[in-house]
C-alpha cells in the first residue's frame, strides 16, 4: 500500500509538472508573439475583415496583408521609443525587445517597405492611408522640437491619435476604389473610433502605476481609474444606441449578432480588466477580440445560407 501511494504521488508530481510547463510554453510563446507585435499585427487583419464585411464589398486579401504589414512595422518602431515606459510598466517585454533590438528595427524598416510597395499598386488614396499610422506614430513618439512636448504626453491627444491610426485604415480601405452611403461609413467610423479608444485607455489603465511615476499624461492618471472605467462604459453605451438605429433602419443585418456580442463582450472586459492587472491575459482577450467576431462572423454568414 505505501509503495502504491509513492507511485500515485509520484505520478501527480509529474502530471502537475507537465501541466505547469505547458503552461509556461504556452506563456512564454504568447510572450514573443505579443512583444514582437505579431498578435495584434493579426488581429488588426481580422478587424479589416470584419470592416470589408461590414461593407459587403469583396475583399482585397493584399490590402488585408498590408495592414498586417503596418501594424507589425509601428507597434514595433513604438516598442523601440517606448523602453523607457515598458520598463516600469512592462519589463518582461522590454528585456525582450532590448535582446533583439535590431531585429525590431530593420524588420520594422522592412515590412513597411513592403506595405508602401504593395500600396503603390492600389493607388495614391491607399498610400496616403497607409502612410497616416506612420506619421502619426511618429508624432505620438517623438519630439519634433525641444519646445514641443510629444504628443504622447499631451492628454488626451496620446488616445485619439491611437484610436485615429487604427479606425482611418479600418473605414476607408474597403471603399478607397469604391461608393457606399455616408450614414454606414459614419456608422463603421464611430464603430471603430469607439472600439480603439476604449481599448487604448484600458491598456493605459494597466500601465496607470508607470505612467504616473514617469509623469505620461494618460486619462487613468489624470482623471483616476474609477472614473476612467466609468468613462468607458459610457462609450460602450453609445454603441448601443447606434447599433439599435442600425437594426431598425435596416442595416448590417448579417452582422447584427456580431455587433451584439461585440458590446457586450466590451461591457466584460471593462469590468474585469478594472479588477484584474494581468497585461498578457489582456493582450489575449482584447487585443484577439476581433478573431472572435470574424469567427462569429462567418457562423452567421453559414448559418443565414444554410437556412
Amino acid at each position: 500500500m505505501t509503495r502504491l501511494s509513492g507511485v500515485t504521488s509520484y505520478l501527480n508530481i509529474i502530471e502537475t509538472s507537465l501541466r505547469n510547463s505547458s503552461y509556461e510554453f504556452l506563456r512564454r510563446f504568447f510572450i514573443i508573439i505579443s512583444s514582437s507585435s505579431l498578435f495584434i499585427a493579426i488581429s488588426g487583419c481580422f478587424k479589416t475583415y470584419l470592416s470589408f464585411s461590414l461593407y459587403n464589398t469583396p475583399q482585397i486579401y493584399p490590402l488585408l496583408f498590408t495592414t498586417f504589414l503596418v501594424i507589425y512595422s509601428v507597434y514595433g518602431l513604438n516598442k523601440i521609443t517606448d523602453i523607457k515606459e515598458d520598463q516600469l510598466n512592462n519589463p518582461e517585454r522590454t528585456s525582450f525587445i532590448l535582446k533583439y533590438k535590431p531585429l525590431f528595427k530593420y524588420s520594422a524598416g522592412l515590412t513597411y517597405f513592403l506595405a508602401v510597395l504593395i500600396g503603390c499598386f492600389y493607388g495614391w488614396k491607399v498610400l496616403l492611408i497607409i502612410l497616416f499610422p506612420l506619421l502619426a506614430g511618429i508624432m505620438y513618439s517623438k519630439k519634433l522640437h525641444p519646445s514641443i512636448p510629444r504628443l504622447k504626453n499631451i492628454f488626451p491627444v496620446k488616445s485619439i491619435i491611437v484610436a485615429l491610426s487604427w479606425t482611418v485604415g479600418n473605414t476607408f480601405l474597403p471603399i478607397v476604389n469604391g461608393k457606399t452611403s455616408f450614414q454606414v461609413m459614419l456608422f463603421i467610423f464611430y464603430f471603430f473610433f469607439i472600439k480603439s479608444f476604449i481599448n487604448t485607455v484600458l491598456f493605459d489603465l494597466i500601465d496607470y502605476q508607470g505612467d504616473k511615476v514617469i509623469g505620461v499624461q494618460t486619462i487613468p492618471v489624470v482623471v483616476g481609474p474609477e472614473r476612467t472605467i466609468l468613462l468607458l462604459l459610457f462609450l460602450n453605451s453609445t454603441m448601443s444606441i447606434l447599433i439599435l438605429i442600425c437594426v431598425s433602419y435596416g442595416l448590417f443585418k448579417p452582422l447584427t449578432l456580431p455587433l451584439i456580442f461585440c458590446l457586450i463582450y466590451c461591457y466584460l472586459y471593462i469590468i474585469y480588466f478594472y479588477k484584474t492587472n494581468n497585461r498578457l491575459r489582456m493582450e489575449l482577450l482584447v487585443d484577439g477580440e476581433w478573431i472572435f467576431l470574424v469567427f462569429i462572423s462567418l457562423a452567421t454568414y453559414t448559418s443565414i445560407q444554410y437556412l
